[in-house]
């Protein structure tokens, strides 16, 4: 229902549009039928509502605050241009298990690794605790989170410390945003995982908190707000007041900010009510109704880069190839395998699958495939598995019936989406604005300053000198910003297969290259990838 994003009390005011659907019934109305003797009871006023919200928001803001995480903050976008996680809030910073309940011999390995170099000290962790879960998850974890205020170390964390070296126990649980995940230990090919029901292999990421068992997931000291972003659809939000039930926050929407009292379940949040008059809330209804199409195409997107991870799509590049002068030649060879009807292809004296061992189809990408392929497929574009009759499935979104000549080429979509400006609005980056990587706290300072110039949805291209000395393009795909600072943390691309990444994950084998142009869909393709109102 389109007006289900604001508080139940304001909606009966909109009962006279036309078809919103039903309405629910305020929450302090009466729900028997009207009788002559007992008239039907007024729907609330906005503007008693909005004082009864301003209420409630100066009791939260005269209640004690917590003190959040304040070094976390001061750190939070270079934490999360490095390392994978989510961007969440802290009632109050995790806290190490202090030394004097450490098992006597591990103090001398925690004061160590309070004297070493941030970043290199988890795997020096890792090394002197390797095959003793129990003395590493107590030595690396805060509280059960995968936590630190080091971007350095925080790098680290995800990406040189597995679930299978701070567990042994059969089961884990894993309280990630605000959703928990019950995770088997099992062993595939020789190695140790955890996965969840769906067989789906789990990763430690930035934030995570994790336990043996779900109960001690209970009080969490993180609040899921990007979840609530997606739901209720705000831009941005400055935190004003933070308790453990409560936080009083401006939000924005578009280019309207609202004071607005959000409520804690655990790590959920929900919107409690918004503490403004009638012209506020108007403007947050209208921001919220507008954008709708294009929530609804991004959790579409999303679910589209999923499948794109789950199937490891090869990166299109001859196997052994030393460099990538002939990056993009499989695919034309796939595709004649493919519409022939065959399982697998031949080029030079190497065999290449058409389909996956469940029958998906596998064709090659490069980066600017994945991206495009990200777009269709999420609109119902894509190729038809084994057994059915070979071709593409045409849904509601086809580049190529837009007349793109060349599709595989950064250099070359950009010229097209810039000659397209019904379809896409491009902004180039020049002069100083390309800050190279190897700069990565002013590159990251700069992409805060420009949180509005690269939204989720949007294409990311880089551009610059690798090791091999020769120039590079490379097109990445926005999926997600930090709601408190704007700024866009979760990239997903093409290379070696499809990943779901960090800037660092991304930029940093070669630390030259710099934002080279973005390109932003229009409302029309949205509204093309839009699968429509549940």
């Amino acid at each position: 229902m389109r007006w289900a994003l604001l508080p139940t009390v304001v909606l009966p005011l909109l009962g006279l549009a036309c078809d919103r659907g039903p309405l629910p019934v305020p929450a302090l109305a009466s729900t028997a039928a009207p009788t002559a003797s007992a008239p039907a009871p007024a729907a609330p006023n906005v503007e008693d509502e909005a004082i009864a919200c301003r209420r409630r928001v100066a009791d939260i803001l005269a209640s004690p605050a917590s003190p959040g995480a304040p070094a976390f903050d001061a750190a939070r976008i270079e934490i999360l241009g490095r390392a994978r996680g989510e961007p969440v809030v802290f009632v109050r910073e995790p806290a190490p298990v202090p030394e004097e309940n450490l098992d006597a011999r591990l103090v001398p390995s925690a004061r160590l690794f309070a004297k070493e170099r941030p970043g290199g000290r988890v795997g020096g962790l890792r090394k002197r605790h390797r095959g003793d879960p129990r003395a590493l998850r107590a030595l690396v974890l805060r509280e059960g989170y995968a936590y630190t205020s080091d971007p350095a170390d925080a790098l680290a964390l995800v990406t040189q410390i597995t679930l299978p070296d701070l567990f042994d126990e059969p089961r884990i649980h894993l309280l990630r945003g605000h959703e928990i995940r019950a995770l088997d230990r099992v062993e595939v090919r020789r190695e140790i995982r955890y996965q969840d029901a769906a067989g789906k292999p789990a990763d430690l990421l930035f934030g995570d908190r994790v336990a043996v068992t779900e109960a001690e997931l209970e009080r969490p000291l993180h609040r899921d707000l990007a979840a609530l972003a997606d739901e209720i659809g705000f831009e941005r939000a400055r935190l004003r007041h933070t308790t453990e039930s409560a936080i009083v926050a401006d939000l924005r929407f578009g280019e309207t900010w609202a004071a607005a009292l959000l409520r804690g379940d655990g790590a959920r949040l929900s919107l409690e009510c918004i503490a403004e008059e009638r012209p506020i809330r108007d403007a947050v209804r209208a921001f919220q109704d507008k954008t709708a199409q294009k929530r609804r195409a991004m959790q579409a997107i999303r679910e589209a880069v999923s499948r794109a991870v789950d199937e490891a799509l090869p990166f299109d590049r001859p196997e052994a190839e030393p460099d990538h002068f002939r990056d993009g030649i499989l695919r034309p060879q796939w595709m004649t395998a493919y519409l022939q009807g065959r399982d697998s292809f031949s080029f030079e004296d190497k065999r290449y699958a058409v389909f996956d061992a469940t029958g998906r189809p596998r064709p090659p990408e490069v980066c600017v495939d994945f991206v495009l392929d990200t777009y269709e497929r999420a609109a119902g574009t894509w190729y038809r598995a084994r057994g059915d009759k070979p071709g593409r499935a045409v849904g509601r979104l086809d580049f190529d019936e837009s007349g793109i000549k060349n599709r595989r080429g950064v250099i070359s979509f950009g010229e097209f989406a810039e000659a397209k400006p019904e379809l896409f609005e491009v902004r180039r980056f020049r002069g100083e604005e390309r800050i190279p990587f190897g700069e990565r706290s002013r590159f990251f300072a700069e992409l805060r300053d420009f949180a509005d110039e690269v939204r989720p949805g949007d294409i990311v291209s880089i551009q610059g000198e690798k090791r091999d000395k020769h120039i590079h393009q490379h097109a990445i795909f926005v999926e997600r910003a930090d709601p408190v600072t704007g700024f866009p943390f979760g990239l997903a691309d093409q290379m070696k297969r499809p990943r779901r990444r960090t800037w660092e994950g991304i930029m940093a084998e070669a630390p030259k290259r710099s934002l080279f142009y973005r390109a932003r869909p229009r409302d029309e393709v949205f509204a093309k990838i839009d699968p429509g109102a549940p």
